[in-house]
């Protein structure tokens, strides 16, 4: 360790503030255990980037160094380049090509194609790779490999995860809905005596409609919430959107005697969504409806500004429970005492107006009922922010 000592004298004279002359002290820190314990790995990983920064000093004494090192020793050492985690860049980098779509094996060659790079430029260079050198670096390329393929899959299944959990739960609460006024329907046609539940057709007709609710159910206690939608927008007046809201909840509220007023404003045409904006209102209603004591009341209302149109929904609920206004959105919170659905109405509400840079807020009335507010941007506006955006 003689020249160690030699070298490590000579410091004072050699430029301290270059960052290659740190990192070579770093590696001279280790390579003679002043204020440490001597770490060969340590000296030849500081050495490593001192030399890769333009110390010609490090490279001499990496090379030097590595004669009295085994091969794992420096292996780890190179690993170790980047500190304690430097497997993270091969993470990053199997992340990274997940996102433009490069398959599973093309990663895999990647590394490959990196390693006969770096021996290619070596021959061009006229530098003797020796045999060590070659394990050496075979095993950084599988260490990398295996670092970005392990990151690769698990972003790849959480991903696949993630769309098989969106598609499961927004068509099973879909259908939910449909199924669920039909079954209400089903049940004033027996109530006003227009359907005899003895005849046989009529008990398969509502054994196969309550089967099919407990099958969607099921589906919906499996499924999880996702995030991420691609919107397809297209011009739609609000007085369809709600006419429909009307005619889908008007069976429920009467079964369940309860009131349903729409008092709207002007017409406007919005730049939305159709399947999104029409499945959050429709939530919004069923559930002031599904939730409102009989005898209560549900009034939608819809007004417009130059920018915006905002739909509410006022039920008579008679208040939410202490703490769950923060909650509302949540996936899967449940609101009431009523059970029966799953609590994922609200976070779909909240899903289609976040994906039109809407907003959605719930304003609580307690001991009466509450107000659930969506908020979109209209046409012009939309049309005038495409309009502005580079070309």
């Amino acid at each position: 360790m003689a020249r160690y000592e030699v070298l490590e004298a000579g410091l004072g004279t050699a430029g301290s503030g270059a960052q290659a002359d740190i990192l070579f002290e770093m590696g001279m820190m280790y390579a003679t255990g002043r204020d440490c314990s001597v770490d060969l790995v340590a000296a030849h990983k500081w050495f490593n980037i001192a030399a890769i920064k333009g110390s010609d000093r490090a490279a001499e004494l990496r090379a030097e160094l590595a004669g009295t090192m085994s091969k794992r020793e420096i292996a780890q050492a190179l690993r170790d380049r980047e500190g304690p985690d430097g497997s993270r860049v091969a993470a990053e980098h199997g992340e990274q090509r997940l996102g433009l779509g490069f398959s599973l094996d093309g990663v895999v060659r990647e590394y490959g194609a990196l390693r006969d790079a770096i021996l290619a430029v070596a021959k061009t260079e006229r530098v003797s790779v020796r045999e060590w050198e070659h394990d050496v670096l075979f095993d950084c390329t599988i260490t990398g490999i295996a670092a970005a393929v392990s990151e690769y899959q698990r972003q790849r299944d959480a991903e696949l995860q993630r769309h098989m959990n969106e598609h499961f739960a927004f068509i099973a609460h879909e259908l939910r809905n449909p199924l669920g006024s039909a079954l209400a329907a089903l049940s004033m046609l027996e109530r006003k005596q227009v359907l005899d539940m003895s005849e046989r057709f009529a008990q398969v007709l509502h054994r196969g409609l309550t089967r099919m609710h407990e099958l969607i159910d099921s589906t919906l206690r499996t499924a999880q919430l996702a995030t991420a939608i691609q919107l397809q927008r297209e011009p739609t007046r609000l007085a369809a959107l709600l006419e429909d809201m009307e005619m889908s909840a008007a069976a429920s509220a009467e079964e369940r005697h309860v009131s349903l007023t729409f008092e709207t404003a002007e017409d406007v045409t919005l730049d939305v969504d159709q399947r999104l904006v029409r499945s959050a209102l429709t939530n919004l209603v069923r559930n002031a409806v599904k939730f409102s004591h009989a005898g209560g009341a549900v009034v939608v209302r819809a007004r417009s500004t130059d920018e915006h149109v905002v739909i509410e929904v006022e039920d008579s609920c008679g208040g939410l429970p202490p703490g769950m206004v923060q909650q509302a959105f949540a996936p899967f919170a449940q609101l009431g005492s009523d059970r029966s659905g799953f609590g994922l109405g609200l976070a779909i509400a909240k899903q289609a107006a976040d994906a039109h840079q809407g907003v959605i807020r719930v304003q609580d009335l307690p001991g009466k009922g509450c107000i659930f507010a969506l908020e979109l941007p209209i046409a012009a506006r939309l049309e005038e922010a495409a309009s502005a955006k580079p070309h």
